[in-house]
């Protein structure tokens, strides 16, 4: 059987690691104002985007950013 507490301790560790990451990324981001989204996606997207972001050792924020920059650059071409 497995323990009920090990995807929650798991999860746990991500949220630790996005936490050291996200004063990095805050720290980069001061000097453009920021605003807050309200997003809604599927779990299994969220913990893509989490694992993604714990990987390239950044944000969801800043892995959205990136996207939204990426296409700005497509449309201005």
């Amino acid at each position: 059987m497995t323990n009920m507490f090990e995807k929650y301790a798991a999860d746990r560790q991500t949220e630790k690691k996005i936490g050291k990451i996200v004063s990095v990324d805050a720290a980069l981001a001061e000097d453009e104002k920021r605003t807050t989204l309200s997003l809604s996606l599927t779990v299994s997207d969220k913990k893509a985007l989490k694992m993604m972001a714990v990987e390239r050792e950044t944000t969801i924020a800043a892995i959205i950013h990136e996207w939204v920059a990426e296409h700005m650059r497509e449309v201005d071409t």
